[in-house]
């Protein structure tokens, strides 16, 4: 893969992590529209805050860490996101307001500023069309980098993506970047991005922990002209796959489920009863230890909608029916050996409306308790 027309990327390791790449410069050869969509936790982290007030300007830099989040660092942190605005607009000769910053790793943690700022110009010497090294120093607990591309003909939509846990409910502790070299403006180009999100990231789960530091960001380098209806599709499909590439990687996730509610009162409906299931520890342990314990499915949409009539919902692992309208049916060791795959379908019809969503989940391992006792110590 490589990036589309006008945008190059570089990669090192400053020494934030204590092995690895940690530190990602993108660059764009003209000011780029820039989308972007962001966490809405309260606690949210500097540089969220500092690249969600940039949006509407056309950008030249991205300037992405990885290994500390500077979310909840005060007046240190802000401090931090300035001065690393304002080194790499020096290299380029433009303002610090046409750069954007991204972060992601252990919060309350000061960000070491002068491992960044010291290895920035020879960041830019190094620059080049392949995506690869940039995603991977975005990488904490993921185990590969994640890329997607979408040709359209006339233009490429490509992006990149880390994140494995505190995923959910509102995207993920995950930093995803897209560049397209077809030209869109602003205003369109925020609306394609913020519906993409909502039908990707935004329905994905691996732990139902919202974090500080979501940010999806988009790019346009305007080099060619293209169809924006097939800019919208190609966003999707490159949303979509990192999405899902996202799930798979789940923090000692052994499976995917691909949870799809059907018959709700709408689309919202459907999308929140998914969550619901999808945020059921009990359900994720069941499905780790690969047991058909649908009842915990039933549970979990039953405290998301308290007027859901279980006369009217069934429920299916796989193709294997397991409650139908009120009752038990089905065979147990059928829906077990559905869940001893490494990705399975979980239906759930609940009425007759027209709503309809997919969310995908991961199970919940005793590698996730693990990975997760140990981030500070």
């Amino acid at each position: 893969m490589k990036w589309p027309q006008g945008v190059s990327s570089a990669a090192t390791a400053s020494g934030i992590k204590s092995e690895g790449a940690d530190l990602g410069l993108m660059v764009f050869d003209a000011p780029a529209t820039y989308a972007g969509v962001f966490t809405t936790n309260a606690a949210a982290a500097a540089p969220v805050i500092w690249s969600r007030s940039r949006i509407g300007r056309d950008i030249r830099a991205l300037v992405a860490n990885s290994g500390n989040a500077n979310a909840c660092t005060g007046r240190d942190g802000v401090a931090a996101v300035q001065e690393e605005s304002t080194a790499i607009a020096a290299i380029l000769g433009c303002s610090p307001d046409d750069v954007v910053v991204a972060s992601t790793g252990p919060i309350g943690v000061k960000l070491p500023i002068d491992k960044i700022v010291g290895n920035l110009g020879g960041m830019k010497a190094n620059l080049s069309d392949d995506p690869e090294p940039f995603a991977r120093s975005l990488m904490t607990t993921d185990t590969y980098p994640k890329l997607a591309m979408a040709g359209m003909g006339e233009g490429t939509v490509l992006g990149v993506a880390k994140g494995a846990a505190m995923i959910a409910p509102n995207m993920a502790t995950m930093l995803a970047f897209i560049v397209t070299d077809v030209a869109c403006p602003q205003d369109r180009l925020q609306t394609l991005l913020a519906e993409a999100v909502d039908a990707s990231f935004n329905r994905i789960s691996v732990d139902a922990c919202e974090s500080t530091n979501d940010s999806v960001m988009c790019f346009s380098t305007g080099r060619t002209d293209g169809d924006l209806s097939r800019l919208e599709g190609a966003l999707d499909e490159v949303c979509a796959s990192l999405a899902e590439q996202i799930v798979r990687d789940a923090e000692g996730g052994t499976k995917l489920m691909r949870i799809e509610v059907r018959g709700a009162a709408d689309t919202a409906a459907a999308v929140a009863l998914g969550k619901a299931v999808a945020a059921s520890d009990l359900w994720r342990c069941a499905v780790a230890g690969e047991d058909p314990n649908w009842g915990r499915v039933l549970s979990a949409m039953g405290s998301c909608d308290r007027r859901l009539e279980m006369g009217d919902v069934e429920v299916s692992i796989g193709s294997e029916l397991m409650f139908l309208r009120g009752e038990p049916v089905g065979r147990t060791e059928i829906a077990a050996k559905v869940m001893s795959f490494d990705e399975f379908s979980l239906v759930c019809v609940v009425g007759d409306g027209p709503g309809h969503a997919q969310v995908l989940a991961a199970d919940l391992t005793t590698d996730y308790v693990r990975f997760n006792s140990e981030i500070t110590t």
